[in-house]
């Protein structure tokens, strides 16, 4: 585990539940990885896999977190077929200058 500025990496990024009527239609909640601090500069890189019916699936992505965009919605916990989850994998400070610009 790294620091930055004094905080783990770990606690840079949650993984949070929330209501959405689509997934509450499935029994599920709508999973959004946020940054838990806006970083002041630079992003934060964020690996994650992906859980289907508790069998790793071969969904290893990345996503970009920044001031601008500081969550960003992975899917349903429960979808038609069955129940899903995801797990982060790695996560990496980026410095100022290093994000890659918005795709608009």
């Amino acid at each position: 585990m790294t620091a930055h500025a004094g905080v783990l990496q770990t606690e840079l990024v949650t993984l949070v539940e929330t209501d959405d009527s689509l997934c509450l239609a499935h029994g599920g909640m709508l999973v959004t990885l946020q940054l838990t601090e806006v970083a002041q500069e630079g992003g934060v890189e964020v690996w994650v896999d992906r859980w289907f019916m508790q069998v790793q699936t071969a969904d290893h992505t990345k996503h970009m977190l920044t001031a601008a965009e500081p969550a960003h919605d992975l899917g349903c916990s429960h979808s038609i077929a069955g129940p899903q989850h995801w797990t982060i994998s790695t996560i990496k400070h980026l410095p100022a200058g290093s994000v890659p610009p918005r795709k608009e």
